[in-house]
């Protein structure tokens, strides 16, 4: 009985409208901004350490995903790849 109880609860959880309306917030909210890093000077995209093209990636990713997440993984992976290169 207990252990139905605690599926039926996790199910709902992840399956309510309120759950999934909050994540697409959160990540139109990364979405807006990502969008407002094509603002800035090249100097400073190159401190942060992301291109345009990854920014303008990111920006087009459905709602499904967090943009500013998958702008920091593309951008770690890319500044891995070329570390390799050097070594």
């Amino acid at each position: 009985m207990t252990d139905r109880a605690i599926s039926q609860t996790n199910t709902r959880r992840i399956a309510s409208p309120r759950f999934t309306l909050s994540a697409i917030y959160r990540n139109w909210k990364a979405r807006r901004q990502v969008k407002k890093l094509q603002d800035r000077d090249d100097r400073i995209l190159d401190d942060i350490g992301v291109t345009r093209d990854e920014i303008a990636w990111a920006s087009h990713l459905p709602l499904s995903a967090n943009a500013a997440d998958e702008l920091d993984r593309v951008a770690y992976r890319r500044r891995k790849e070329e570390q390799l290169k050097w070594l």
